[in-house]
């Protein structure tokens, strides 16, 4: 059997070290998927966890034997490791996208496919680790493109020198190759005809956008089939939590794992290299923690600061707007004073005019008044103290008239 993949027992060994480092805390601590944590040394990384974080987490061992994403679902699990490529559940949440995983392809360096078609044989694929991101590719390449033809069996145990092809998904590590077995051979998808080549290389990736197109560099490793470059497929891990995990927790896990990136990666390159805070947020196939979230948008501004010069904008559009209405009523108010007092003058003059009979001046105030009222309920004239000042006149005049007549 294939040791675990490296990336998640080294990730599981660190978290692990918080439970060493953390102060008492009254939240329940995190569970952590248990994935072989006791065969890596953690005394190295001890130190980092120990001075930057107080998290509580704990390994379980309810979940040794169980697939991650299953032990997160059942609740047996807090935080996991899973590839990009895994479909989605609504009970999971990313942290943070951990490191890049290639693909990489083994096999049998005497493996003699001509022989197995004649004789109608199978062509056996065991996929490490039970990877997602694996099991995709084998399924799409045969039902897509015949390659290894038609008779391809994925096998569950991995059988050295008998299964015919192995596929890894992991990190590129040329220093640690547990995966690779004597007798193999590293084989790039270019070693396809030409369609097949292209569609392992582009089809692929826009059947299944998580998984892209990748070269890994020849004599990036020492092993055969890598003395030239290899057509490959890269997914990313991630470092995933159930959704109701702990927001503060969550968020102090993030922290640590970018605030402290150059430690880890100086111990472990091939891992905390690829950690940033600087990801495509739309492309991860579980949305954020909001833990991780508050963390990653710590330093963005506001929604007022993102939108100030907008509402500055709108701000003085209101208050032009406010201006204008306030000028517009002035100048309407005025208007009807202006007339008022043009009814001030006219009453006035007919008080005047005392060589005009009485019962004259008496039916043009009469018509006067009638007509001021009109205007006011037309709303031309206001029914403020100059309308009233209007009405007094017209009151006190007519009885100076029918005295005088």
């Amino acid at each position: 059997m294939i040791p675990p993949v490296t990336s998640r027992t080294l990730f599981f060994v660190l978290v692990a070290t918080f439970v060493l480092a953390s102060c008492a805390r009254q939240e329940a601590p995190l569970r952590l998927h248990s994935l072989a944590y006791k065969q890596v040394n953690i005394e190295a990384m001890q130190q980092a966890f120990a001075d930057e974080s107080n998290l509580d987490i704990v390994p379980d061992a309810a979940t040794e034997g169980m697939e991650p994403l299953d032990a997160l679902l059942s609740d047996h699990a807090d935080l996991t490791i899973i590839e990009n490529s895994t479909p989605f559940h609504s009970g999971v949440r990313t942290v943070i996208p951990l490191l890049r995983s290639a693909l990489h392809l083994l096999v049998r360096e005497d493996l003699d496919l001509a022989r197995k078609e004649a004789m109608g044989e199978s062509v056996t694929v065991f996929v490490a680790n039970n990877s997602h991101a694996g099991r995709t590719f084998v399924e799409l390449a045969v039902a897509r493109t015949g390659l290894l033809f038609d008779r391809v069996e994925m096998v569950d145990t991995l059988q050295p020198g008998e299964t015919d092809a192995l596929v890894y998904v992991g990190p590129i590590n040329p220093n640690r190759t547990p995966w690779y077995l004597p007798g193999y051979r590293l084989a790039s998808l270019a070693e396809a005809d030409p369609a097949t080549a292209e569609f392992l290389r582009e089809g692929i990736s826009l059947l299944v956008p998580q998984l892209q197109a990748m070269t890994i560099p020849a004599r990036t490793y020492t092993l055969p089939g890598n003395e030239r470059p290899l057509q490959s497929l890269a997914v990313e891990t991630l470092l995933v939590a159930r959704r109701d995990a702990s927001e503060e927790q969550i968020y102090q896990l993030t922290r640590v794992l970018i605030e402290q990136k150059a430690h880890f990666a100086a111990l472990e390159p091939d891992v905390f290299s690829w950690v940033t805070e600087h990801f495509d947020k739309e492309q991860l196939s579980f949305p954020l923690h909001a833990g991780a979230r508050r963390y990653l948008e710590r330093d963005e501004p506001s929604l007022l600061e993102r939108y100030a010069e907008s509402v500055n904008l709108l701000v003085y559009l209101f208050i032009l707007l406010l201006t204008g209405v306030v000028a517009a009523m002035r100048w309407r108010a005025q208007r009807k004073k202006d007339r008022v007092d043009t009814f001030y003058a006219r009453v006035l003059t007919l008080r005047r005019q005392d060589n005009q009979p009485a019962t004259d001046r008496l039916r043009t105030l009469d018509d006067l008044e009638e007509e001021a009222y009109r205007l006011l309920i037309a709303e031309k004239l206001a029914a403020d103290e100059s309308f009233r000042i209007f009405a007094d006149l017209v009151k006190t005049t007519r009885e100076e008239l029918k005295s005088a007549d």
